[in-house]
């Protein structure tokens, strides 16, 4: 019989809250817990008793398990961390031993902490494909954690149990429900001062030429980078530094920061330098298609500031070009959403087309405007055929032969 894995304890995390920035709402919800999970007796006297069990949820990079850290470095308390793909093996029973271990370790440390990240692993709905095999065993370890989180002989000892996943979809609703985990909060992506904040904590070690020139740079990449997560924003940073180092630089400069976001999300391949020699046409024609966009970009409403560019250089390079989002965008109407996919499906993909015959003639287009058509053509058939954001009114239609008959 396969022996079941003993998790030990890690006294202390070395992570504060201070370690974590962003999204303030989520450390007072934690924060509140900490102070739960400190004075036990005082509270239980008044009639509230610690959660459970907290889930945290939300893209990847976005700091759950640094929060899973932090929950346990400011509450003092023996931290026991796991992953789901940890309890699933081929042997029957090995699932539920394992959970059994986990649990009985951490209630002998009582007070104390256990962290399951990726508990879709093992946590994901019952009775579904069995996919890879191993379904069973895996529901019996779901099964254990059901009972040791709150079944029948459930002990009274405090025990928190912190899950995380990417995919609340797919996890058990009898895991999902209160009495398991009474609290889930979604770790989603930061605001633009959220970003700032985050910024501000991994910069704590960077070398700048002046405060004042690091709170304007930083200021500046909080407001170019809306949609990344922190882990992101905590790589554009080392990235800078690294880039800085290799300079022979004192200081991070806005070129290293506008590079390292440009490796980040942009148009950077490592290797490229050494990538097939590209012939002049072809850099000619990603360029005139870059200018295209930008210019014709500038004729609609609320024009984006371009800050990343297309590397012409690498044969593989795609329109990627990345554009400052408008500020403040939550509600639109009808009219206007519909405005903003025409407009963003003209000056983003059709213009390649328009650009090359323009500059080569129609008998002399390539793949560049013939990529760029099929996804306005694919843009548009979507709004029009299954959006219902049209004339046709709230309507889906799977094929256009529904809507238009042969």
């Amino acid at each position: 019989m396969c022996q079941a894995k003993f998790i030990s304890a890690e006294q202390t995390t070395g992570v504060t809250f201070d370690d974590f920035a962003g999204q303030e709402y989520i450390k007072r919800e934690l924060q509140e817990i900490v102070r739960i999970l400190k004075n036990d007796e005082e509270f239980q006297n008044k009639g509230i008793y610690c959660p459970k069990g907290v889930l945290l949820h939300g893209p990847p990079g976005t700091g759950k398990t640094l929060l899973a850290k932090a929950i346990a470095g400011e509450a003092g308390l023996p931290f026991f961390a796991a992953n789901g793909t940890d309890f699933v093996e081929m042997f029957v029973g090995v699932a539920a031993s394992r959970v059994k271990d986990l649990f009985a370790s951490a209630r002998s440390f009582s007070p104390s902490i256990i962290f399951i990240d990726e508990i879709d692993a093992i946590g994901s709905k019952r009775g579904g494909p069995d996919i890879g095999g191993g379904g069973a065993e895996r529901e019996q370890g779901l099964l254990q954690i059901l009972t040791e989180m709150d079944g029948f002989k459930v002990s009274t000892s405090q025990v928190l149990v912190i899950g995380a996943t990417n995919r609340l979809d797919i996890l058990d609703p009898a895991l999902l429900r209160k009495g398991r985990f009474d609290k889930i909060i979604r770790v989603g992506l930061p605001s633009k001062d959220g970003r700032l904040a985050i910024l501000k904590v991994h910069a704590r070690n960077k070398y700048f030429r002046s405060e004042e020139e690091k709170e304007r740079l930083l200021l500046e990449i909080a407001e170019l980078t809306e949609d990344f997560t922190g882990a992101e924003l905590q790589n554009i940073l080392n990235e800078a530094g690294i880039l800085t180092a290799r300079k022979d630089l004192d200081y991070i400069g806005r070129d290293e920061l506008l590079e390292a976001l440009k490796r980040q999300k942009g148009t950077f391949e490592t290797g490229q330098e050494d990538s097939t020699e590209v012939p002049e046409e072809l850099k000619l024609r990603l360029a005139y298609r870059e200018a295209a966009v930008s210019v014709l970009s500038c004729y609609f409403p609320d024009p984006h500031r371009p800050f990343t560019e297309t590397d012409i250089n690498s044969i593989r390079s795609q329109p990627n070009m990345r554009y400052m989002e408008t500020p403040g965008t939550v509600f639109k109407r009808k009219a206007d959403h519909v405005n903003s996919i025409v407009c963003a499906c003209a000056p983003f993909q059709y213009v390649a087309r328009v650009i090359e015959e323009e500059m080569f003639g129609v008998d002399n287009l390539c793949w560049i405007s013939a990529k760029a058509t099929l996804g306005a053509s694919r843009l548009a058939e979507f709004l029009i055929l299954q959006t219902g954001m049209t004339a046709f009114g709230n309507a889906y239609y799977r094929k256009k032969n529904d809507l238009v008959p042969n």
